[in-house]
């Protein structure tokens, strides 16, 4: 009876704030959306406080959890559980001279994992977990004009609690961590690192960043990172870019490690102006090197997707193909999400099993457009062990994985999302568990941003 009625408290709380926040906000006399949560500006509006707030809810339902050996794996069997954010905050703006910019940001995480053990076992002995922590303080400083003949906010920087990215976030985009006594393992919410400072720079077709940063890892081993990052768009069709960072770390096999990472991104057929029909194919690729200092094998991951998007025609559907591989040695370090399928590939597989390391995969992905604002996809992935004998089994077809994602934003506040996954194990998988049930997975979530 205790469990149940903390349950309902949370679901109550969730479903009142969620129910009050996706109110219309009020509109001006000149038609434009009134921000409900700025309760101080200058004239014009350049300098501004306000309240910020977001707010997740999800709710999980898998069957046959790690193909049905979920008691054996994680030690409790995986059913249902529910987790949801609650981020208060407060951001500012001071307009200086010559337009420069002083801005900051301070934000709180309360995070929840309620009703169930979630299907990663992050929870298992914790039970319901709850946590309320400092995720973003940070301030920085904006050049405006200062530099005109450069361009408007030519240097931005910043230091303090913030998410360093870079790029597709393939490397950088997430330095925190979630799940265990932080609680809403799925959700996340906690991607800011301990403390970064970070000098970016923008002129013309140029664009860089000189950064550090000291992850915030739940786990009691940290690692720093400082590096440069450098973008470059050669056309309206072609871009390219890369990083170089250093690690220091607690963890032998990061500590010393040097970073190697380059991307680009073409159209190859609308650089050339023709011909019509094929310039909307587009061709995408990274490749990332972890060189070690202790001499131990590097780790190579990399990837080149194509895709095109008929986008004079009902719904624009878009097809894409993406090959991935990331050998055995690779280190995922601090990569994150910018789209379902990147870079969690797989919303089983990718989610809660093998994370972009000794794995191959193949990808096709259709996504089209009902509406203005809602999006469907659905994805297939191949994957395959990269070096079957590491994980202990000599098969290296390991899973089959379908996905469905529906995302409807109902305005500009309040969004929606559900998730339908299943994952058919291959003969690797099959050794590895010792079973061949497929793993069924869904997840409903409502979120809120102001």
């Amino acid at each position: 009876m205790e469990h149940h009625s903390h349950t309902m408290r949370h679901l109550t709380l969730s479903a009142c704030v969620l129910a009050v926040l996706s109110l219309p906000a009020a509109a001006r006399a000149d038609g434009t959306e009134e921000n409900p949560l700025r309760f101080l500006q200058s004239t014009g509006g350049k300098s501004f406080l306000q309240a910020t707030l977001g707010v997740d809810v999800a709710f999980f339902s898998q069957e046959d959890a790690w193909y049905g050996r979920d008691r054996a794996v994680v030690g409790a069997e995986i059913d249902t559980w529910w987790e949801s954010l609650i981020r208060p905050g407060l951001e500012g703006h001071l307009l200086l001279p010559n337009t420069q910019t002083i801005y900051g940001r301070i934000d709180a995480v309360q995070a929840n994992t309620f009703a169930g053990i979630d299907a990663a076992g992050t929870n298992v002995g914790l039970g319901d977990v709850s946590s309320l922590r400092i995720d973003k303080a940070y301030v920085g400083w904006r050049s405006g004009r200062l530099f005109s003949s450069l361009g408007e906010d030519v240097l931005d920087i910043s230091f303090g609690r913030q998410i360093y990215m870079a790029g597709t976030l393939f490397l950088f985009g997430s330095e925190g961590g979630a799940g265990g006594k932080r609680a809403a393992y799925w959700l996340g919410g906690r991607r800011s690192a301990d403390f970064t400072a970070i000098a970016k720079f923008t002129s013309g077709p140029w664009s860089g960043d000189l950064f550090f940063f000291d992850n915030d890892s739940p786990s009691p081993v940290n690692t720093q990172a400082s590096g440069l990052t450098l973008d470059y768009v050669v056309s309206p069709a072609t871009s390219i870019g890369g990083s170089l960072a250093t690690l220091e770390s607690d963890s032998t096999s990061r500590d010393g490690m040097r970073l190697y990472d380059v991307r680009g991104s073409i159209k190859p057929f609308a650089a050339m102006a023709h011909p019509t029909l094929l310039q909307p194919l587009k061709i995408d690729g990274e490749l990332v090197v972890e060189d070690r200092d202790d001499g131990d094998n590097s780790g190579l991951g990399w990837y080149v997707a194509m895709s095109y998007q008929w986008s004079e025609i009902a719904w624009k559907p878009e097809l894409t193909y993406r090959y991935a591989s990331f050998n055995e040695d690779y280190d995922v370090l601090f990569y994150s999400a910018t789209d379902w399928g990147s870079w969690f590939q797989g919303e089983i597989t990718g989610e809660y099993d093998l994370f972009n390391q000794n794995l191959d995969t193949h990808m096709v992905r259709i996504k089209i457009q009902p509406l203005t604002s809602l999006f469907v996809s659905l994805f297939y992935y191949n994957f395959s062990l990269h070096n079957p004998q590491s994980l202990g089994v000599s098969r290296e077809n390991y899973v089959d994985e379908w996905n469905l994602t529906v995302d409807w934003s109902i305005n500009k506040h309040l969004s929606l999302s559900w998730v339908g996954a299943l994952a058919l194990p291959d003969d690797g998988a099959r050794q590895r568990f010792g079973y061949d049930a497929d793993w069924k997975a869904m997840m409903m979530m409502a979120s809120i941003r102001y």
